[in-house]
């Protein structure tokens, strides 16, 4: 059976009603903020580490900001996929990238920080 339209909608609405929505919130607060201070800690350290890669290389500034989105893009797959299926989104996420142009050598380098093999990657 279909639901109608007037039942999703009520539903909805509920949902959305301010007080729901704050009592979701205070109740899960602590733990939101506990597991987003291991996220904010981990994306420093990842930010630190691909700046250790692409500083040294003499990249110019401006283009900084992409390196650390291809190292965000590997940390979330990172967080999703293993194996083989990692192995495949990264290379997807590293073709994107150098199609952009940014350079392969610093591109691979920042995929191994992550332990992803880059042998076959061109």
């Amino acid at each position: 059976m279909v639901r109608p339209q007037a039942y999703r909608v009520k539903k909805y609405e509920a949902k959305v009603s301010g007080d729901v929505v704050k009592a979701r919130i205070d109740a899960m607060k602590e733990v939101m903020v506990e597991q987003t201070t291991q996220k904010f800690a981990d994306l420093q350290n990842l930010e630190q580490t691909v700046k250790s890669i692409v500083e040294p290389q003499g990249v110019p500034s401006i283009l900084i900001p992409h390196y650390l989105n291809f190292g965000r893009e590997l940390y979330r797959l990172s967080g999703k996929f293993t194996g083989t299926t990692l192995q495949n989104e990264a290379k997807l996420v590293f073709d994107k990238w150098k199609a952009r142009g940014l350079q392969v050598a610093i591109l691979k380098s920042i995929a191994e920080a992550f332990g992803i093999d880059t042998s076959t990657w061109s």
